[in-house]
């Protein structure tokens, strides 16, 4: 597991990961993940190959999972930080647009 210097928690900074440890690393790798699949995959290269109709919820709803999940681990990451309560507010302001959109990926995948 990735440490974080617990030496200037309370001072407002973000918390510094020292260095060699991969805090950071899995968060922004899944997180590159879910931009690709949602940003560039549906709707620009499955359309290409004719597939976009019946796999894009699929893909969107695997993305959403995946971002409430990041959102979640990294709260935990963050919370003996004083970065909690931005983080905080800003998960609470961004979950529920994510899941109302895993909804109506949901009900497009059962029209299917």
């Amino acid at each position: 597991m990735a440490q974080i210097d617990e030496t200037n928690l309370n001072d407002g900074a973000a918390p510094e990961v020292i260095f060699g440890s991969s805090a950071l690393g899995v968060p922004i790798v899944l997180t590159a993940v879910r931009c690709t699949l949602l940003y560039i995959l549906v709707p620009f290269v499955l359309p290409m190959f004719g597939i976009a109709d019946s796999f894009s919820p699929a893909v969107n709803m695997t993305a959403g999972f995946l971002g409430v999940g990041l959102m979640f681990y990294n709260l935990t990451r963050l919370w003996n930080t004083s970065w909690r309560t931005r983080y905080l507010i800003l998960s609470l302001l961004i979950t529920p647009f994510i899941l109302l959109s895993l909804y109506f990926d949901y009900l497009a995948y059962l029209k299917i």
